[in-house]
């Protein structure tokens, strides 16, 4: 009988990197090096090291005057994504589907992540021809409803990273040129929706709307997307204040406030 094989040195380390951050939060005062070692019963100078590599990651944090470890501002920051993407998509889910019964197309929920976005949740449409998509899957923001309905509102700085980088090219229908973009965001800005037209996927349309957090960023966004022989520009026009009251429902949710019919000043104001 094969003896079982034991875990590579990297996986080690790494199992042992986790003890010591179970060690940092199962204490509710700041640990000394040699406390921390002997609680995970590690060698002294191989947990510094490790320590080291946590801080350096934001993982851990050491007071420069005690000398002392805790756990790091990352960890926190980790956390509040991680129950952020549950809350969201209990909350949404009601309003995907109220979405999908009125439209009869499939419905998406897009969590912003950098630059890209990534399809956290979706409810599809009962139609036998209907747009295939999968959870996890990552959509660039320039050439979707569900991506520019996000890029429109975000912060100038993350706006220009994003536009500045090359646009690629899906369809005969994707917008490249930046200049083209920036007016196409401000109509979305303005109209609180965005469309679009076979711009990432030939054959297929869509329109998405925003969805704001409690401080009023732009963290994520729903669509209505069907196949183009199916939905005309017509559909998509007639859906936008559909699509839009669905995702201030999903922010009103989150803690957002300004409900009112004009989001332009206030992606505005943040991009200032």
């Amino acid at each position: 009988m094969p003896r079982p094989r034991s875990n590579p040195p990297r996986v080690k380390t790494l199992e042992k990197a986790l003890q010591l951050l179970l060690s940092l939060g199962g204490n509710r005062r700041d640990m000394t090096l040699s406390e921390i070692a002997s609680s995970v019963r590690g060698h002294p100078s191989t947990t510094y090291r490790l320590l080291a590599a946590l801080e350096k990651y934001g993982f851990a944090r050491r007071d420069p005057r005690a000398g002392r470890f805790s756990l790091g501002l990352r960890l926190a920051e980790l956390g509040h994504l991680a129950l952020e993407r549950i809350e969201l998509r209990t909350i949404a889910r009601p309003i995907l589907q109220h979405l999908m019964e009125v439209t009869g197309e499939t419905i998406h929920l897009m969590l912003l992540d950098g630059d890209t976005g990534i399809y956290i949740d979706r409810v599809e449409s009962p139609q036998r021809v209907r747009v295939a998509s999968s959870l996890g899957d990552r959509q660039h923001l320039h050439c979707s409803g569900v991506g520019k309905a996000v890029l429109a509102f975000l912060d100038e700085e993350t706006l220009n990273r994003v536009i500045g980088a090359r646009l690629v090219r899906f369809t005969a229908n994707t917008i490249t040129s930046e200049a083209t973009l920036r007016k196409h965001l401000g109509d979305v800005r303005r109209r609180g929706y965005a469309f679009d037209d076979c711009e990432g996927e030939q054959g297929v349309r869509c329109v998405g709307a925003p969805i704001f957090d409690h401080t009023g960023q732009a963290v994520a966004s729903i669509s209505i997307a069907g196949p183009a022989y199916r939905v005309d520009l017509q559909h998509l026009k007639g859906w936008g204040p559909l699509i839009r009251q669905g995702g201030l429902e999903i922010s009103g949710a989150l803690g957002y406030r300004n409900t009112g019919a004009a989001l332009d000043g206030a992606a505005h104001a943040r991009a200032r």
